[in-house]
């Protein structure tokens, strides 16, 4: 073999890895949907507890933990974020039915204004990437703060709103669901999500 020529490197392929968008969108999608029609009277709160806790809890935290590794850092606390709280709150419901730890009075108020002032937040980082997801959070953050100004001030009709905020945050979910699954698994966008609301500026190599 002639020395001047370098040898070529063999390079291994890094696997392909799955989008864990694509299970913490669903999980997403089906607690809320399943929390609101309770919040309207559709259904007791008994599939609230099962399936937040599963759906909106463990698989979204599943979701967040994922997107760790994948470096994708917005999707890491966004999920975690209200993974946690679905976990959270189907505990508030426990500990209501079996008088253990109960939580009454503001504290379930508060506990939801403070996940909307989060969602607000999320929001402009969600704005670099389409406008879809900038507007579900906006839609998360409407309907918290409805339905927790409503549990505070006695008034069901801004619960009502609330509610349909969140269905409405919830549809929109699973519309950016159908784009990512469809860009994933046949390598085409079927729906429009928008062009980004804020500019994208450059990440920096190393974080103080």
């Amino acid at each position: 073999m002639d020395a001047a020529v370098p040898a070529r490197a063999h390079v291994v392929p890094e696997p392909r890895r799955a989008d864990p968008g694509l299970i913490g969108l669903l999980g997403f999608v089906i607690a809320t949907l399943t929390a609101q029609l309770a919040h309207l009277g559709v259904q007791n709160e008994s599939a609230v507890f099962w399936v937040g806790a599963v759906f909106g809890g463990v698989v979204q935290v599943i979701a967040g933990m994922l997107s760790y590794f994948v470096g994708d850092d917005f999707h890491f606390i966004v999920y975690n974020a209200f993974g946690w709280y679905w976990i959270c709150m189907p505990g508030f419901l426990l500990g209501g039915e079996l008088g253990f730890f109960e939580v009454s009075g503001p504290a379930r108020p508060l506990f939801s204004m403070m996940f909307a002032v989060l969602a607000l937040g999320f929001t402009f980082a969600g704005a670099t990437h389409n406008s879809a997801l900038p507007l579900t959070l906006l839609l998360v953050a409407g309907g918290l703060t409805l339905e927790a100004v409503a549990a505070f001030a006695g008034a069901a009709t801004l619960g009502t709103v609330g509610a349909w905020l969140l269905i409405g945050a919830s549809a929109l979910a699973f519309y950016m669901l159908v784009d990512k699954f469809a860009w994933r698994t046949m390598g085409r966008h079927i729906v429009p999500l928008g062009p980004p609301w804020i500019r994208r500026g450059d990440v920096p190599a190393e974080h103080p």
